[in-house]
C-alpha cells in the first residue's frame, strides 16, 4: 500500500514532462536549443545546404541535357502518324447526315459546323499586321509569317447562311489532318491517277468525291462541284508549331469545298472522298490504294414539299 501512496500523480507527471520539454527547447546551462549548441546547428545547417545544393545541381544538369533533345516548336517523335488523313465537316453522331431541305431545324447543326469554319477564315483575322501574307505564286511564307486562306475560293454556293442545304445540294468542307513536317509532292507525269487527270494541277493536292467504290454512281449528279477544282496548294505545308499554341492558332487550315448533287431521296447515299498526292502512301494496311487518303460519308435526304424551289 505504501508503494501506491508514493506513486506520482498524473499532474506530477505532467509537470515533470513539461519541465523536461522546456529544458530540451532551451537549456540555459548548456546554451543548447533543441539539444544542440550553436556550433552543432551551424555544422548540420552547412551540411544540408551543401547536400541539397548538390542534389539540385544534379537534377538541373539532367534537365539541361534533356532539354537539348527537345524542340520547343514540335514534338521530337510523332508516333506512327507520318501521313495525314482526310477529314470532313460537317459530322454527325451516327455517321449519317440526314436532313430535309424544307426544315432548317433539320440541317441547322450541320450548317453551324460549316459556319464556324467560315468565320475562322474571316479576312479581318488574316491581316498583314497580324503576320499573314498572300502566298500565291510562292513556295511558302517567309519565316515567322503565315499564309492567308481566301474563303471566297470555296465557291459561290458553299456560303452562308445555308451552304446549299436549303436547296438539297449540301456542301462539305474537306481538309487534311495536321501532321508535323509532312510535305506533299507532285506526281511524275506518267503517274498521275486517271481519276484526277482532268483536274490535277502541279503544286496542288487533288481531291475527288464520288459514289462509294463506284457502287451507285447514278445517285450522284453531274452538278457536283469542287472548289477550288485544283485542290489545295503545296505552300500551306509543312504544318509547323504543333507544340506552340500561338503558332498553332495562327496557322490557317486550307479547305476544299464540295457541293454535292444528290439525286435520290429517302435512301442512304454513300460517298467516298479521296486525296491524291505522291507523298501519301499505304502504311501497314492503313490505306488500300496508293496515293490516297480516304473518307466515307453517308447522306440521307428526306422528301420535300413539291413547291420547294431547288
Amino acid at each position: 500500500m505504501g508503494g501506491e501512496e508514493n506513486k506520482p500523480s498524473f499532474m506530477d507527471n505532467v509537470r515533470t514532462n513539461w519541465a523536461a520539454f522546456r529544458i530540451f527547447v532551451w537549456d540555459s546551462e548548456k546554451g543548447e536549443v533543441l539539444g544542440r549548441n550553436a556550433k552543432s546547428w551551424a555544422q548540420i545547417t552547412l551540411f544540408y545546404v551543401i547536400y541539397y545544393a548538390c542534389l539540385a545541381a544534379f537534377w538541373a544538369g539532367l534537365l539541361y541535357v534533356f532539354l537539348q533533345t527537345v524542340d520547343l516548336e514540335k514534338p521530337t517523335y510523332s508516333s506512327y502518324v507520318s501521313r495525314p488523313g482526310l477529314t470532313n465537316t460537317p459530322k454527325s453522331e451516327d455517321g449519317i447526315i440526314k436532313f430535309s431541305a424544307a426544315n432548317n431545324n433539320d440541317y441547322a447543326k450541320y450548317v453551324d459546323q460549316l459556319q464556324a469554319i467560315w468565320d475562322s477564315l474571316d479576312p479581318a483575322n488574316q491581316t498583314k499586321e497580324q503576320g499573314y501574307v498572300n502566298c500565291e505564286g510562292t513556295a511558302g511564307p517567309p519565316t515567322g509569317k503565315y499564309c492567308m486562306f481566301n474563303r471566297e475560293k470555296l465557291g459561290e454556293y458553299c456560303v452562308p447562311p445555308d451552304f446549299g442545304y436549303d436547296k438539297s445540294k449540301p456542301c462539305i468542307f474537306l481538309s487534311l489532318n495536321r501532321v508535323v513536317e509532312w510535305e506533299p509532292e507532285d506526281y511524275e507525269a506518267s503517274e498521275i491517277p486517271k481519276e484526277v487527270a482532268d483536274v490535277y494541277e502541279t503544286g496542288h493536292i487533288a481531291f475527288k468525291c464520288g459514289s462509294y467504290k463506284n457502287k451507285h454512281p447514278e445517285q450522284i449528279g453531274n452538278n457536283t462541284r469542287m472548289y477550288p477544282s485544283g485542290g489545295v496548294p503545296f505552300y500551306y505545308y509543312p504544318f509547323v508549331g504543333t507544340t506552340n499554341k500561338t503558332k498553332r492558332a495562327m496557322y490557317k487550315h486550307p479547305y476544299v469545298a464540295v457541293r454535292l448533287d444528290l439525286l435520290e431521296k429517302e435512301k442512304d447515299i454513300t460517298l467516298q472522298c479521296k486525296t491524291y498526292t505522291a507523298s501519301i502512301e499505304p502504311l501497314a494496311g492503313l490505306y488500300t490504294t496508293k496515293f490516297e487518303s480516304v473518307i466515307k460519308l453517308i447522306f440521307h435526304l428526306s422528301k420535300e414539299p413539291v413547291n420547294l424551289m431547288l
